[in-house]
C-alpha cells in the first residue's frame, strides 16, 4: 500500500535534502569546484590571498580524506573551511563526514554553523536536538524542542520534525525523549503523534509487538481525540490498520472522517488511495468521480482516477482521464508513460506514440522506448523502431540495456530477418555472456526449446561463463525452471540434482526439485524433499505450506497437512496459494463448501490454472459438471498447457 498524502522525510536525517531547499549563501556568493563536488562559498571577497588559498586547500583536502574514507579529518577540514565561507554546502559536506564517523559534537558544530547563517532553520535546530539525543543529552535536547515548538507553528510541520529527529534514536533515548515532552506538553497532537509513529516502529523490531502497536494507537486516538482532522495521525493510522490487515477498520475510518469532513482533500484522497489499493477498483472509480464533480481541479484524484478505469479495464475513459492531465504540473513523466499505455490498449496507436515521446527521464523511460520501438515496427516503421532502442544513452544500468537489446532483437526477427537477428544477439552475447535474457532469446531465435540435446549443450556452455555465487544460482534456478517450463521435466530436476552437488543445503535448489518432481508422479521424493527443507528451516511458512498441500493432494497425513496449511494460514491470512491450500484439504476431507469458499476466494486474489482446475474438480464431485467444464476452461484461457490441467480433465475423461 502506498499512502501519501504529506511529504514525509523517510530514514536517517539526510541533510542533503534538508539543505537543498535553504536559502543561497546571496548574490554575492562564489562557486569553487573540486575534483570531486562543486560548492558555492559566501562572499569571501573580503579574505586576502593567501587566506584564499588556505581556504581553497582545505576544501580539498576534504574531500580527499572523505573519498579516502578519513572522515574524521574530513570533518575537521570540512569544519575549519565553513567557518571562514559561510558555506551551506560545506556546512552540508561537515554533517555528511561526521555521521560517517559518529562524531555527534562535530554535527553540533556544524548545526550552529547553519544557525548563524539562518537563525530560525528548524532544520538546524532539529540536526542539533538530534545530535544531543545521541549523546543521550535528554535535558538540554528536551529545552531547545521547546524553542522548536515556537519555530513551528504549523503542528504538522513539527509532527513530522519531531518524527524525523526519534526516527534516528535508540529506543530507550526515543521514549525518554518523549515522556518528558509528553509531561510537557501533555494536550500537544505533534508530539502524541510523533510519540505514536516511535511505538510504531519499535513494534517492527519487537517479536511480540501487539501490546506496544496498542500504544501506537492509543497515542494516534489521543491526537485525533484533540483534533479529529489532523493528517499526520490519520495517515499513520491507516497505514497500521493496513499493516495488520485491518482493511475494514481502515475503510470504516476514513469512509466515518470523510462524512464529517467532506471538502477535506487529504481525507479525500487516503479513502480513495486505500481503495485502490485495496483493489476494490469500482469503489475508488466513484469515490474520485464524485470527488471530481466538486472538485475538478484537483489533478492527483484524476490520476487515480485515470488508474482505477486502467484497472478495471476501461481504458477509453482512462485515455480521456490522463489526456485531461496532459500539460499540467503534476507527475508529468508518469502521466505520458500511462497516457501512452491506455492509448495502446485501446490502439490509438497515433496517440500513444505522442505519449511515449514525451517521456524523457524517470523510471519509466526505458519501458516508454520499448513501447515506442514496437509501435513504429507495428505500423511498418522498422528504421524508426530501430533507431529508438539503439539510442542506449538514456539506459541507466545493465539491465536497462539488455531490456533495449532484446526488444531489438525482436524486431529484427519479426520484421528484418532471422539472420540480421542472430548476428546482433552474437554480437550482444559476446558483450553479455552471462545475460539469461540473451541466452533465453537465443534459445527462442534458434527455435531450440524442443530440442533437448542442443539446449542442454547450449545450457551447460552458458553456465560454464558464470562464476559469481548469487549469479551461478540464479542461472541455475532459470535454466531449470526454463526446462520444466517446456516440459523436460527429468531434465529439470537432473540439472538441480548436479547443482545440489556443489550446495547441498541450498533451500532454494531444494525447493525447486521437490516443486518438479510433481509432473513425475514422484510424489514420495517430493514429501521427502520438503520434510528435509522444513528440518532446514521450520519456521519458514511457504515450505510448510508447499508439505501440507503435498500431503492433502496425495491424500497422507491429513491431520498433520492441516496442522502446516493452518500455521501457514495464520502467518499469511492474504496468501492465494495458502488459501488455495486450504480449499484443496476441505476438499480432500468432504467439505466440499467450504472447499469452494476458499477455492474462490484464492482465484479471486490471483487466478491461476491450478486453483481454478481445483475448483473445476470439486464441482464434479459435487455433480455439476457444467461448472467444472467452466472453470476448467478458464484454466485452459490461463495456461492452455498446464499439467495439473492436463492430468485432471485426463482423469475423468473430459475433452475441453
Amino acid at each position: 500500500m502506498k499512502l501519501k498524502v504529506l511529504s514525509k522525510i523517510l530514514g536517517s536525517i539526510c541533510v542533503t535534502a534538508i539543505l537543498a531547499s535553504c536559502a543561497s549563501n546571496g548574490a554575492d556568493s562564489e562557486a569553487y569546484q573540486t575534483p570531486q563536488n562543486n560548492y558555492q562559498l559566501a562572499d569571501i571577497s573580503k579574505l586576502d590571498p593567501r587566506q584564499k588559498a588556505d581556504l581553497y586547500e582545505s576544501i580539498i583536502a576534504a574531500d580527499l580524506a572523505f573519498a579516502n574514507g578519513q572522515y574524521d579529518l574530513a570533518t575537521s577540514y570540512y569544519l575549519s573551511a565553513a567557518r571562514v565561507s559561510k558555506s551551506l554546502d560545506l556546512i552540508e559536506s561537515a554533517v555528511l563526514s561526521a555521521q560517517n564517523a559518529g562524531d555527534q559534537v562535530a554535527i553540533i558544530q556544524a548545526a550552529e554553523m547553519w544557525q548563524v547563517i539562518e537563525p530560525r532553520s528548524a532544520d538546524a535546530l532539529s540536526l542539533k536536538i538530534s545530535a544531543l539525543l545521541a549523546l543521550q543529552n535528554i535535558d538540554t535536547a528536551v529545552s531547545l524542542t521547546n524553542d522548536l515548538i515556537v519555530l513551528l507553528s504549523s503542528p504538522e510541520d513539527l509532527a513530522i520534525q519531531l518524527d524525523l529527529i526519534a526516527s534516528e534514536q535508540s529506543p530507550a533515548v526515543a521514549n525518554a525523549y518523549f515522556s518528558e515532552l509528553a509531561n510537557q506538553y501533555p494536550e500537544s497532537i505533534s508530539i502524541l503523534y510523533a510519540r505514536g509513529a516511535f511505538f510504531s516502529r519499535v513494534a517492527k523490531l519487537t517479536k511480540s509487538p501487539t501490546a506496544i502497536m496498542q500504544q501506537a494507537f492509543s497515542q494516534l486516538d489521543q491526537a485525533l481525540a484533540i483534533r479529529a482532522d489532523f493528517i499526520p495521525a490519520i495517515e499513520l493510522k491507516t497505514q497500521l490498520y493496513y499493516q495488520a490487515r485491518q482493511d475494514d477498520k481502515a475503510e470504516a475510518m476514513l469512509r466515518e472522517l470523510h462524512s464529517d469532513y467532506p471538502r477535506s482533500q487529504p481525507i479525500s484522497q487516503l479513502l480513495g488511495q486505500l481503495l485502490y489499493d485495496l483493489k476494490k477498483y469500482d469503489l475508488a472509480k466513484q469515490h474520485f468521480g464524485r470527488w471530481l464533480k466538486r472538485n475538478k481541479k484537483d489533478e492527483e484524484a484524476r490520476f487515480y482516477l485515470a488508474a482505477a478505469y486502467f484497472a478495471t479495464g476501461d481504458y477509453n475513459l482512462s485515455l480521456a482521464e490522463y489526456q485531461k492531465l496532459l500539460g499540467s504540473e503534476y507527475k508529468p513523466q508518469m502521466v505520458y508513460f500511462f497516457c501512452g499505455n491506455a492509448a495502446s490498449q485501446t490502439k490509438q496507436y497515433a496517440q500513444a506514440i505522442a505519449c511515449y515521446d514525451l517521456v524523457t527521464d524517470g523510471p519509466n523511460l526505458t519501458r516508454a522506448k520499448v513501447e515506442l520501438a514496437k509501435l513504429y515496427a507495428l505500423d511498418g516503421n522498422v528504421s524508426k523502431a530501430l533507431g529508438t532502442v539503439r539510442t542506449a544513452k538514456f539506459a541507466r544500468n545493465l539491465d536497462e540495456q539488455i531490456q533495449l537489446i532484446n526488444i531489438e532483437l525482436e524486431i529484427l526477427s519479426q520484421h528484418v530477418s532471422k539472420i540480421e537477428a542472430r548476428q546482433r544477439l552474437a554480437s550482444a552475447l559476446e558483450t553479455h555472456p552471462d545475460s539469461l535474457i540473451l541466452l533465453f532469446k537465443k534459445i527462442r531465435i534458434d527455435e531450440l526449446a524442443d530440442k533437448v540435446e542442443p539446449l542442454l549443450e547450449l545450457l551447460n556452455t552458458a553456465s560454464t561463463k558464470i562464476t559469481d555465487p548469487e549469479r551461478v544460482q540464479q542461472f541455475n534456478l532459470a535454466a531449470s525452471n526454463f526446462l520444466r517450463n517446456n516440459k523436460h521435466y527429468q531434465q529439470a530436476v537432473d540439472w538441480l540434482d548436479e547443482a545440489l552437488k556443489n550446495d547441498p543445503e541450498n533451500k532454494d535448489y531444494l525447493y525447486s526439485r521437490a516443486l518438479f518432481k510433481e509432473p513425475l508422479g514422484l510424489f514420495d521424493e517430493m514429501i521427502a524433499d520438503f520434510k528435509y527443507l522444513l528440518s532446514l528451516d521450520p519456521q519458514n511458512f511457504n515450505i510448510k505450506n508447499a508439505l501440507g498441500y503435498t500431503l492433502a493432494d496425495v491424500n497422507q497425513e491429513l491431520d498433520y497437512a492441516s496442522l502446516l496449511i493452518e500455521q501457514a494460514f495464520q502467518a499469511m491470512p492474504d496468501n492465494a496459494a495458502v488459501i488455495d491450500s486450504k480449499g484443496w484439504l476441505a476438499f480432500r476431507k468432504g467439505a466440499f463448501d467450504i472447499a469452494l469458499r476458499f477455492l474462490k476466494l484464492s482465484f479471486k486474489m490471483s487466478p491461476s490454472a491450478d486453483v481454478a482446475t481445483h475448483i473445476g474438480e470439486v464441482y464434479w464431485a459435487t455433480g455439476d459438471k457444467k461448472s467444472a467444464r467452466e472453470f476448467w476452461l478458464k484454466a485452459k484461457t490461463l495456461d492452455r498447457d498446464n499439467y495439473l490441467l492436463a492430468n485432471t480433465i485426463k482423469r475423468f475423461g473430459v475433452e475441453l
